[in-house]
């Protein structure tokens, strides 16, 4: 059977996206269930952006920098 060069393209396409597919279900049946988790984000991390945020938060230690 002659399936030219479309054809060949296209079957590869496949066995990309079925790769890609199978790595992406090994990696999310190994990742921990929700459950497990407390939240998406620690809490540490969450009050790091609102500080990041917070341009009082940021003028007030400006003097620290880099400490």
């Amino acid at each position: 059977m002659m399936l030219g060069f479309f054809g060949k393209l296209f079957f590869g396409f496949l066995e990309v996206v079925g790769a890609l597919a199978l790595i992406g279900f090994w990696q999310k049946r190994k990742s921990p269930s929700p459950k497990d988790k407390d939240g998406i984000m620690p809490q540490e991390t969450i009050d790091n952006v609102l500080a990041v945020k917070d341009r009082f938060n940021r003028a007030r230690y400006m003097d620290r920098d880099g400490e």
